[in-house]
C-alpha cells in the first residue's frame, strides 16, 4: 500500500503518469506510517479505530469486517503550496522528531559520551543546555567498541587486497615501501 495510490482512490482522483500528489502525514504516534493495514484485535476494535473506520465509512465495522486500511496523511493542494508558503498544518509530530532524531544520532559521535545522551530529545522542553568545553569535538570514542576499526586491521592487507596487487605484477607492501621512515612509531 502506498499514500498517494490510497489517496487517488480515496478522493477519486483522475491521476495520470508523472502526476504529483503531495500529502502530509498527520498520525498521532511516531510508528503512525502514512498508510497501515490495521487488524482487529482478539479484543476487538479499540475505539480510535471506531472512530476512523466510522468517519471513512459512515458507519461501525460488523463482525465480517477483520481489518482495515488506515490512512494517516491527508493531500495537500499545489496551488496552495505555490500561493501560500508559509502554510502550516497538522502534522505527525511525534513521527518527524523520531526521524530527525534517527538522522541526526550518527553525527553524535563526535561529542563526548557524557552530553550524547542528551542531545536528542523527543520534547523540546527536556531539552538540556552545556558549556563550550562540554561541546568540545572529539573523535575516537564510538558508540560500541565495534563501531571502530582498529588501525592493525585498516593497515593488514585482505587477501583479496594482495591478490589485486599481485595480479598486476606490484609489490603489495610498495605503499609502505613509499612512507618516511620511522612512520611505524607514528602509528
Amino acid at each position: 500500500m502506498m499514500a498517494h495510490m490510497e489517496l487517488a482512490t480515496k478522493n477519486k482522483l483522475n491521476v495520470s503518469l508523472g502526476d504529483v500528489i503531495y500529502y502530509v502525514n498527520n498520525g498521532t504516534k511516531a510508528s503512525q506510517g502514512d498508510v497501515q493495514k490495521v487488524s482487529k484485535l482478539k479484543r476487538g476494535w479499540s475505539e480510535e479505530q471506531l472512530k476512523y473506520y466510522f468517519d471513512d465509512h459512515g458507519k461501525y465495522p460488523d463482525d465480517s469486517v477483520t481489518s482495515m486500511v488506515q490512512i494517516n496523511c491527508y493531500m495537500l493542494d499545489q496551488s496552495e503550496i505555490e500561493n501560500n508558503p508559509e502554510m502550516k498544518g497538522d502534522y505527525n509530530v511525534p513521527r518527524a522528531i523520531a526521524t530527525f532524531n534517527k538522522r541526526i544520532e550518527p553525527l553524535l559521535v563526535v561529542f563526548k559520551e557524557e552530553i550524547r545522551d542528551g542531545l536528542l530529545v523527543n520534547k523540546p522542553e527536556d531539552r538540556s543546555f552545556f558549556t563550550k568545553d562540554q561541546c568540545e569535538l572529539i573523535n575516537g570514542v564510538p558508540f560500541e567498541e565495534k563501531d571502530q576499526d582498529k588501525l592493525d586491521e585498516v593497515l593488514a592487507l585482505s587477501e583479496g587486497e594482495i591478490k589485486y596487487w599481485e595480479k598486476r605484477g606490484l609489490d603489495p607492501d610498495y605503499i609502505y615501501k613509499l612512507a618516511s621512515e620511522g612512520w611505524e612509531e607514528l602509528v
